[in-house]
Order: structure tokens, then sequence, then C-alpha cells
């Protein structure tokens, strides 16, 4: 997989998601990653047609984001899916322990793990207290499937750190491309807020 573009939390005005799609055209991304709080809609998915989709739930998906994501069979809740041989797993917002349940249940490895809240430990320290806020039970996938990669929607910054022997990348509102499944080049691409 040479490229994957990852889209995060407070990714909902429509030139945001265009903002998307021009990134992953232009790096001709093989798989687009939504970790939630996305309001995909029918006209953003047709226009990533180029790129594999693969979404989680974010806490403030509403319904209509879920039942879009569902008709198209993008959501991966609870789920590993595979696109060229890398194994892609999902833990949404919508259903987080049931999710790491059944991933942790399937007993099988996971090269990047998509998740909309952090693990607890990693990429979850709030400010000013540095209180860690990160989910046990996100952790305990990581520990069980052992990703390479671990991608985090709900992080308060875009950043890189480790977890175990993971890399994790928290994209915050941002476009994330990443080069592999071990990154040697990760750009944040920040999106605007509001376009005049």
């Amino acid at each position: 997989m040479e490229h994957l573009i990852v889209a995060v939390s407070r990714v909902s005005h429509p030139h945001n998601l265009k903002d998307v799609v021009e990134v992953a055209e232009s790096v001709e991304a093989e798989v687009v990653l939504l970790c939630g709080d996305v309001s995909i809609n029918e006209g953003f998915l047709n226009e990533l047609s180029h790129s594999k989709v693969l979404m989680i739930s974010g806490d403030d998906d509403d319904v209509h984001v879920i039942k879009v994501a569902r008709k198209h069979n993008v959501l991966i809740d609870g789920k590993i899916v595979e696109v060229s041989g890398v194994r892609i797993g999902g833990v949404g917002a919508i259903s987080t322990s049931l999710d790491s349940t059944s991933l942790t249940l399937a007993g099988e490895y996971v090269d990047i793990l998509l998740t909309h809240y952090p693990p607890y430990g990693c990429l979850d320290r709030v400010l000013p207290l540095f209180i860690a806020s990160g989910l046990k039970a996100v952790r305990s996938v990581v520990d069980s499937l052992k990703p390479r990669l671990i991608i985090i929607g709900h992080a308060t910054k875009p950043t890189i750190s480790t977890c175990g022997t993971a890399i994790a990348i928290g994209t915050s509102s941002t476009v994330v491309v990443i080069d592999s499944l071990r990154p040697s080049k990760v750009r944040f691409i920040p999106l605007a807020r509001e376009h005049s």
C-alpha cells in the first residue's frame, strides 16, 4: 500500500470534504480512512470512487451519516477488512466496548487499527492536568492484536507517537498522508474550518 489518507473528527464543512477529495486524488491514495465525525454524503463517497474508503463512527456522527456508511459498505466498526493484503480493524464511538470485544475475540492480527477514541496510555493526555482519557477496552485490542499502526480520530492535536510497538497517529481535524505501514514520511494537512 503506497499511501493512506486519514480524515477525521470535525470534518463537516462541504469545502473541507472537497479538500479531502483533492488531497486523495493528488497523492493517488489507495485507501481513505475516516476516523469518525466526518459528515459523509453520497456525493463525497462518489468523488472518492478511485480509492477504497473505510470509516468508523464518531461520537458526533448522526444517524444519516451511519446510514450512508452502511449503504456504501464502508463502516468497519467491530470488523477487520483486508485491502491489498493489509488488515485494517475498526473501533468506532457508537459501541466502543462491543467493537473492542469483537476484534479481540476474532483473535487475528491487524496491521492498522482505526479507532475514534485513543487507547489508554496512548495520545490520551488531557491538559492542563495531563489526565489519561484513553479507553482500556481499546488498549486491550492494541495489546491483543499488536497493530503496526494505530490511527486515532479523537486526538487532541495532530501527533505521532508510539503505543507499545505500534506507531500511533492522532489526526484531529487534519488530513494525514502516510507513506507506509512503518511510515518514514507523514504529512499533516490542516483543514480550514470555513472557506470564504
